[in-house]
């Protein structure tokens, strides 16, 4: 690998972005369940499917817990939430998650899912679900921190993390190093050894498989502010929902991301919020868009 080829790009994203055909459906392009939300965190899992829709997935459900499943719907109507009984996702709503994600395409799992103990102990059990069903997941934000101990279930499933400097030294034990190189070879080492994509979020977010490595230089220090790292998961989860290659999802949708982070810093500077990345996705992706030849009957 040349040192440019290390580097997150615009051909990365033509990797994983489909083109439309004229009689496309909205299953097409992929079911993303989003399963998230607490009596504390309501903004995250809309802020990851209004992402995720922007970016092309077809159909997005958010299943939150009773508690907040009617405020995350006044979100947006363009939101199907699902609710799940309790104040906390917990055990007790096991048996319709397992419904829904063997009806979806892709699971991402954690935003604003909280730390509560009937939580922490059931998202081992949503991420069994998840390999057993071979369905991609990306683990995000508290359910990182609540597999810290049981990271060997990461092994067993089509996995990808989305850890920032905190939530990396809670699941592998280590300080994330300042340096570049140091930091690809720590988030190689944690990849291989648990069979994941690892996209170690910072300045020059860093996206490997193990074997493969890229560092994204996109993005800007205005997006130091909640609901972000919930952004790229949507746009990574809708990448994963039309089944694109998990690592190249990864690498797309850190490169998407910092490139709307980018457009919105040319209109507002350092006065952005998570919501101002999801409206910038039309205008940084439309130019990935593509339409399939229409095929003239003989």
């Amino acid at each position: 690998m040349g040192r440019g080829d290390m580097y997150c790009g615009p051909a990365d994203v033509r990797r994983v972005v489909r083109p439309r055909r004229m009689n496309s459906s909205k299953r097409d392009f992929g079911s993303l369940l989003v399963v998230g939300g607490s009596e504390i965190y309501s903004g995250a899992p809309a802020l990851v499917g209004m992402a995720a829709l922007r970016t092309g997935a077809g159909i997005v459900v958010v299943a939150a817990p009773t508690s907040v499943s009617s405020t995350i719907r006044t979100y947006s109507p363009n939101l199907i939430v699902h609710p799940i009984v309790g104040d906390n996702i917990s055990a007790r709503g096991m048996e319709e998650l397992s419904k829904l994600i063997d009806s979806s395409d892709a699971l991402v799992l954690g935003p604003g899912i909280g730390r509560s103990p009937d939580t922490t102990e059931a998202i081992p059990s949503i991420i069994e679900i998840a390999a057993h069903s071979r369905k991609p997941i990306l683990i995000d934000a508290d359910a990182i921190r609540a597999i810290a101990e049981k990271k060997s279930i990461l092994r067993g499933a089509t996995a990808t993390i989305t850890p920032h400097a905190g939530e990396f030294k809670a699941i592998a034990g280590i300080d994330v190093p300042i340096g570049r190189k140091q930091r690809v070879e720590v988030c190689k080492k944690f990849a291989i050894e648990n069979s994941s994509v690892v996209i170690l979020k910072g300045h020059n977010t860093v996206i490997s498989d193990g074997h493969r490595v890229r560092v994204n230089c996109t993005g800007n220090p205005g997006m130091a502010v909640g609901g972000t790292g919930d952004v790229l998961s949507g746009i990574i989860g809708a990448f994963l929902a039309q089944r694109a290659d998990r690592f190249f999802s990864g690498v797309a949708g850190a490169y998407v991301h910092g490139l709307a982070g980018d457009y919105v810093f040319r209109q507002k500077g350092f006065h952005m919020v998570a919501s101002d990345l999801i409206e910038a996705l039309p205008d940084v992706l439309r130019r990935y868009d593509r339409k399939e030849p229409k095929v003239i009957p003989p």
